[in-house]
Formats: C-alpha cells, sequence, structure tokens
C-alpha cells in the first residue's frame, strides 16, 4: 500500500495537468479567435495561428488553429504550412470531417494529398466518406478549370495569378483524361464504402450514381447519348441519325 497509493495520486496529478494543458490550449485558441475578430489583419493573425498550432501541436485545439488558417489565407505560403502540418499530426483526428470542406477549396498541390491520408489512414467512417466527398469535389473543380483553360489559352495567366505559381503550373500539367479517372475511382468508392452517409443533407450515393453518370457519359470528347423525341412538326427523330453533322440542339418547355 506503501508504493501503489503514492503511484496512483502521482498518475491523478499528471491526468489532471494534461486536463489543464488542454483547457489552457483551448482558452488560448479562443482569446487569438477574439482578438482577431476585434482587430482583424488576416495574413498577421495566420502566422500567430500557426505559432500557436506548432505550440500545442498535439492538442485538438492546434488543428482548429491550422483550419483557420486554411479558410482564411488560401493559397498562400501559410495555407502550404498549415496543410502540410495537419496532415503530420492531425490526419487520424475526428476534427479532420468538417475540415475536409476547407481543405479541398485551399487552393495549394498539398490539399489533396491530405484529403487522401485522411481518407487510408483515419479509423472514423463518416471522416473517411467527408476525405472522399471533397477529395471528389476538388477533382471536379479542377476538371472544370482544366477545361475552362483548354478552351482559351488566354486564361492562363490569371490562373496562374489566382491560384499562385505552384498551383497553378499544377493545374496546366494536368491531363483531362487521367483527371476523369481519378474522379471516377472517388466516385465509386462513395458508392461501395459511404452510400448511407448524408452529406450536405444528401445521401453520398445519389450523389455518387448522377456523379459517375456525368463523367462517363457527359464529359467532353465523350459520345453524346442518345436523345430520343418529337420535334415541332411532331416528327420522331434520334440523335443517332445526324451523326457526323454538326447539330444545334435547343431544349425548351413551358409548365
Amino acid at each position: 500500500m506503501r508504493i501503489t497509493i503514492p503511484f496512483i495520486i502521482c498518475l491523478l496529478l499528471v491526468s489532471r495537468l494534461a486536463t489543464a494543458d488542454e483547457k489552457t490550449a483551448d482558452q488560448k485558441y479562443e482569446a487569438l479567435l477574439a482578438e482577431y475578430e476585434e482587430n482583424g489583419g488576416t495574413r498577421a493573425f495566420a502566422k500567430r495561428f500557426t505559432v500557436f498550432a506548432q505550440e500545442h501541436i498535439k492538442e485538438p485545439a492546434a488543428a482548429d488553429a491550422l483550419f483557420w488558417v486554411v479558410d482564411k489565407v488560401r493559397g498562400r505560403r501559410e495555407t502550404v504550412q498549415a496543410i502540410m502540418l495537419l496532415e503530420q499530426h492531425h490526419a487520424e483526428s475526428e476534427k479532420m470531417g468538417p475540415g475536409c470542406k476547407l481543405v479541398s477549396r485551399a487552393r495549394c498541390v498539398g490539399a489533396e494529398k491530405l484529403l487522401r491520408v485522411t481518407l487510408e489512414r483515419n479509423k472514423h467512417k463518416r471522416v473517411q466518406a467527408q476525405a472522399c466527398f471533397y477529395l471528389a469535389k476538388l477533382l471536379d473543380r479542377e476538371a472544370d478549370i482544366i477545361e475552362q483553360l483548354r478552351a482559351n489559352q488566354n486564361l492562363a495567366p490569371r490562373v496562374l495569378q489566382y491560384y499562385g505559381k505552384e498551383y497553378g503550373e499544377h493545374l496546366s500539367s494536368l491531363e483531362p483524361v487521367e483527371l476523369a479517372e481519378q474522379r471516377k475511382k472517388a466516385y465509386e468508392r462513395l458508392l461501395k464504402s459511404f452510400a448511407d452517409i448524408k452529406i450536405e443533407d444528401e445521401h453520398i450515393g445519389e450523389i455518387g450514381k448522377n456523379s459517375l453518370l456525368a463523367i462517363r457519359l457527359l464529359s467532353v470528347g465523350k459520345l453524346a447519348p442518345e436523345i430520343k423525341g418529337v420535334d415541332i412538326s411532331g416528327d420522331e427523330f434520334k440523335l443517332s441519325d445526324y451523326r457526323g453533322k454538326v447539330i444545334m440542339l435547343s431544349f425548351w418547355g413551358h409548365w
């Protein structure tokens, strides 16, 4: 008993100190947030939030601080550092779930990697689903940008200016066919593993099915799906009847 009781007391003290440290980190984060709300200055506070996260890197509040940086200064040097720290220290955290949406909009090369790492390492199914969903959305967004660049090469300088040199060059290097395959794999995984989970008030299964249909049938360069109907003269027609000809289809109606 002389040995056991002091040992238990030490454990309790250590446990209380750890809890106190965690509360102190939370309180510091909230104080920093309140100071920003009062004074503003996003770039200056991004550095302070990053320093705070590094000082308390194992604490949940560190993830909150890093997500703040990702949200407020997208595509800048601080964003790249925040994404890297999240990957190294918080990819397995449950906090990654709501953070995945912010990461998918981060405008940096590391965002895709962080989402993929979270999808593979995180043990929480809902977090995995969110990582997969927002990975697919990130790839969709990149595909839209590439389509615009292919249609108008004059947009390239503006893309580099808006997204930054590193991410802009990454976007310019993407191949539409390969990107479509990556998008398809992401949506197929959503359907296979997370179809019953709801995100943004919609079941992932429905989102996955509709998105896969668009990728397989409606992407640029794909053979147009068959269309059958009746024209304004009442004559039946099929789109395939006009194969090899330039066709303009005008869809209209009144309800």
